[in-house]
Formats: C-alpha cells, structure tokens, sequence
C-alpha cells in the first residue's frame, strides 16, 4: 500500500476546499448587510398612516390666567387629555400593530385630501376657536355679560385644485360673495347656490383673526367624480383645468347633493371647493383678561375642560367639589359639546393620571366606557349645562363671583 510523504499531504491540505464553518459566516455576513439595509430603508420611508398612543391628562389650572385678585386655588383639577398622533414608517407598523393601546389610521382618515402645513394651520384654529368658546361660555355661566357676533365663514379646509384652493387659504374668513353678506356657513351655501359652472364671483375675505378686509375674484368650478368602486368620490375642479374624471350629475334634495338618477336626473353642479365651513365670531370686550396657553396642544377637544377650568380659576365656589376631573368634548359659543378623536386613547390616559370623573361627548360614550375599568366613572355630556350638574352631583358648586 503506497502512502503519501509529508510534502504531498501539505499539497493536498493546500489545495483541500475552505472547511465549511467559514462558508457559513460568509453567508452570516451577507444576510447581515442585506439585513440591516432593509432595516435602515424601512426606517426611512413613510407610510400614509399614522399611530394613535395616549397621551396625558394635566391640570388646566396652569394654562389659564386671570387677574390675581379673581383667581382661585381649589382643592381638585379639571384635566385636558390629549393623545399622541404619530406619522408612521415602515420600520414602525408591527411596533404598533402590536400595542393594544394604540390604533393605525390612515391618513385619509385624519386630515382628509388637505396638505401637512393645511391641516397643521387647522389643528391650530381648532384650538383658538375652542378657547375663545370656553372663554364665552364659562364667564356667561358665572354671570358676566359676554356680547357674540358672527363676522364671516371661516375656512378650515380646501378641496386641491378647487377655485377657493387656488384664491383664498385655509385661515381665511368669508365676509361677502358679490354684494351679499355672509357670516353662517348656510349663508355662504345660499349665496353660492344655483350659479353656473365657470360663473366668475367675488368674494370678500380677511385673515384669521383680525386680519383687513380685501376682495378676490374666482370662477365657480364643477363637481367631478375621482375614483373608482370604494374610492370614488366628489371633488370641486376648477372648469379651467383640464380632468380625465367625468363631471357628476347631481341633484339637491333638502339642501344635500346626491348622485342623480332617473327618478330624480342631475347635471353639471357648481361649487368653489369649501370644506366644513365654520362661523367666525367677534366677542365683546371681557370683564377682565383671561389667557389661555395651549402648551403646543393642537386642535378643539380641549374646549369643554378649558371652558370648566376658567369657572373654577374665577369662581368664588369649587365646581370640581376637590376631586380629579378630566373632561374632553368640543365647546362651541353656545354651549353645546361635540365629539372628539381618539377616545381610546383618551380615556386610557385619565385612567392613568388617577382621574376619578371623565366627562365626554354623547357620540364618544361607548367607548369611553369600554376602556374606563372599575376606579373611573364615565358621564356623557352634550352641553356645558349638563356637565355642571354632574359635577354638582359629586359636590361640586357654582356661586356667581362678586363682579369685579
């Protein structure tokens, strides 16, 4: 039997393939580059979603001020709770999807078919609006005299591509359409109404708040059908720009726009590209200076808690009767609470905080109820009266102050 020398097997073992651990680290480090690409593009591109998480639930009491010799240091707090809107990468979905306090919604279902910066500049209205409000209607439930008057349409959102997208800004205030006055949202859809497709108008207008009166000139656009199936939908463009999408035939019954139908056959419609209007409103002079910071809190759900924070700020009595409170709900100059966003959210952070009374909106009940647990008592509200009885109900009181 021939055997091999030293030498041969030092060929042998030169020429022998690489053992296969060193194979395997090879293919270790390439899967590990490959990885951590995907991981750094996942963390750079954006998704039209975003997260909601729960925020906090803090004091009102430091946010609002009142001459000294007006305010007030109760025993008890009213809190203003917010939540935490997150715009979404890839790298976050499973994070989120994961969480149970949070929810995914898409952008669509936030800010609708507006811009970042438009729906930036309404989240800031909606707040500015909510403290005038409360302003309004907490001093009113105390006593003093508070003067409103509507002064124009305010417009918080604009259909892209619409005349009044190509005009007029988000933050504007409609005062007029040719020689007609406007100062209610119906008013501003009557003067609007029966014109033709390309009609040209002027329409009066000044900046939020107080900014000089000044004049534009537009031309009605027409509703066009965008879309397909599930996603088609009514958008306002201007009869100047050239669309693929066919022109809606509608048709208004009671003063809403339907699809037309042989039953009832429609046409070519008019309109300027106006989104949710609201009434803009002038305050008399108040009895003394009330400034309400927001703390970069954006949007209008904090009006009913700012609305019962400035009475127990001002007010001689306790209206909280020394207990936790927080309370979310929109506040409009009349009194009346609407519903909010994010009510999961919401209530999870009043839990948290160790509130012992939330007070909500009607519409947003349910599920304040579902997510409260044992400690927490949830009462629904549809205006600023009948969240006072129920603070009235666990001690708390109202007494009118001696004017000042």
């Amino acid at each position: 039997m021939s055997s091999l020398d030293d030498e041969s097997l030092e060929i042998a073992a030169d020429e022998s393939p690489p053992p296969p651990r060193r194979r395997r680290r090879r293919v270790l480090g390439i899967a590990g580059i490959a990885l951590a690409a995907i991981v750094i593009a996942a963390s750079l591109i954006s998704v039209p979603y975003y997260a909601l998480t729960p925020g906090s639930a803090q004091n009102v009491a430091p946010l609002i001020g009142v001459p000294a010799s007006l305010g007030h240091n109760h025993p008890g707090s009213v809190d203003l709770v917010d939540v935490e809107v997150t715009p979404m990468k890839l790298i976050d979905w499973l994070w989120f999807k994961l969480q149970s306090n949070a929810s995914i919604i898409s952008s669509e279902a936030v800010q609708g078919p507006e811009t970042n910066a438009q729906y930036n500049i309404e989240g800031v209205l909606d707040m500015k609006n909510a403290q005038q409000a409360a302003e309004v209607v907490a001093l009113e439930q105390l006593g003093y005299p508070v003067t409103v008057r509507p002064t124009g349409v305010l417009l918080y959102a604009l259909d892209p591509g619409s005349p009044a997208d190509e005009q007029l800004a988000v933050g504007d205030v409609v005062t007029s359409v040719g020689t007609t006055q406007v100062t209610s949202p119906q008013q501003l859809t009557t003067a609007l109404t029966g014109r033709p497709p390309g009609e040209a108008i002027t329409v009066g207008y000044r900046s939020y708040p107080k900014g000089s009166s000044q004049h534009v000139s537009l031309h009605m656009g027409v509703w066009r059908l965008q879309g397909t199936g599930a996603d088609e939908q009514l958008r306002c463009v201007s009869t100047t720009v050239h669309s693929p999408y066919p022109i809606a035939e509608l048709v208004q019954i009671k003063g809403v726009l339907y699809l037309g139908s042989k039953q009832h056959p429609g046409h070519a419609t008019s309109c300027i590209g106006v989104i949710d209007p609201e009434p803009s409103y002038a305050i008399s002079k108040l009895p003394f200076a009330v400034d309400l910071s927001s703390e970069g809190i954006v949007g209008p759900s904090a009006g009913l808690a700012f609305t019962l924070g400035i009475m127990q700020k001002v007010d001689v009595a306790n209206l909280t009767g020394g207990r936790q409170v927080a309370a979310t709900g929109t506040m409009s100059v009349t009194g009346q609470v609407g519903a909010i966003g994010g009510i999961q959210q919401k209530t999870i952070a009043v839990r948290s905080a160790g509130a012992s009374i939330f007070l909500v909106p009607q519409a947003n009940y349910q599920t304040a109820e579902h997510y409260a647990g044992s400690k927490l008592k949830v009462f629904a509200v549809s205006n600023i009266t009948q969240a006072i009885a129920v603070l009235e109900r666990f001690g708390g009181k109202v007494q009118r102050p001696a004017q000042p």
